[in-house]
């Protein structure tokens, strides 16, 4: 007997339990859906006062998980109003999420990205083609540290798995940045559109911009034919020459340029002559702020190409593991 009232007892709980997390996805779901309706409304009523485009976006199906803080928005249109779409994504997942405040780690992926055909008629009919057939998908994700102030970050730009963009960051001195950013998140569209017109929204935001170093970072491409095939139709609908066109002229241009360090002309032709991998990478010793490039201080001392690639400890590999 006591083990039946166990079993039924626990049996209630689990059941609750199921329903409680339906239930709380359904909620997450119904206030998504709510904040992309009213964004359309702030957008289209921003429109209305010439503030930017009447923005649209709509979609097919949205389902949360308050487990892992995601969501899930499939089929999303990106357009203007009266126009059409612009932009189509397949699946969109957003991870991290609150209702409050920034999380201090999100993430977020982009499935299935195409240009839609309204986006590309004012080009040429075979490159607007061409262009409507490339399938991207497009990640990115950060980590913020609140006790150091330094935030992570890196996204990746994928096309037709044929060629990827990639590139990582990490900052220093970002909390008053942060603060900044979790202030506008609490407000509206048209909220945030009336504190950009401040006359002091520009200067304090610079100054917050400002404090920020680069400490590392590295930009990463990748190609398997893309390249070549891209420059190719851009040069048959006559923008610019062709792939072997654009490699002869890089070259030549720096073969003969004597101020460009071994470091970087050498990878780099490398590329040129196969187009593979290209690698970028950078570290500083003392991370210099926004700030101080902006008012010459950083680079004090650094009079040649040679010294900047010393300063940051810069190195560019070409088609290399």
């Amino acid at each position: 007997m006591g083990k039946k009232v166990w079993l039924g007892t626990a049996f209630c709980v689990s059941v609750s339990a199921l329903a409680g997390f339906f239930y709380a996805n359904h909620h997450a779901e119904q206030l998504m859906a709510g904040h992309i309706e009213r964004s359309n409304q702030q957008y289209l009523q921003l429109a209305e006062h010439g503030d930017m485009p009447p923005i649209h976006m709509s979609y097919s199906k949205l389902s949360a998980n308050i487990i892992t803080s995601s969501y899930k928005i499939q089929n999303l249109h990106i357009g203007i109003a009266g126009m059409g779409d612009l932009v189509t994504i397949g699946q969109v997942e957003l991870i991290g999420l609150q209702r409050d405040g920034l999380p201090e780690d999100g993430a977020a992926r982009l499935k299935d990205l195409k240009l839609a055909p309204q986006a590309l008629a004012s080009l040429p009919p075979e490159l607007a083609t061409y262009l409507g057939t490339l399938l991207m998908e497009l990640s990115y994700q950060y980590k913020y540290k609140a006790k150091t102030g330094e935030l992570s970050f890196q996204q990746e730009l994928r096309v037709n798995h044929h060629f990827s963009l990639n590139y990582r960051f990490a900052l220093t001195g970002v909390t008053d940045l942060w603060h900044f950013a979790e202030e506008v998140k609490q407000l509206t569209p048209e909220q945030q559109q009336q504190r950009s017109e401040h006359p002091d929204y520009l200067p304090d935001l610079m100054k917050k911009v400002g404090l920020i170093s680069i400490a590392n970072g590295s930009v990463e491409l990748e190609n398997k034919a893309f390249l070549e095939q891209f420059f190719d139709q851009l040069a048959q609908s006559q923008i610019t020459a062709d792939y072997a066109g654009i490699q002869q002229q890089l070259t030549a241009a720096l073969q003969q340029n004597p101020q460009i360090p071994e470091q970087i002309s050498t990878p780099v032709l490398s590329f040129l002559q196969q187009p593979q991998r290209l690698k970028l990478s950078f570290q500083f010793q003392q991370p210099p702020s926004f700030s101080q490039m902006q008012d010459g201080s950083a680079m004090a001392g650094i009079d040649t190409a040679e010294d900047f690639i010393s300063f940051a400890s810069l190195t560019l590999k070409a088609n290399s593991n």
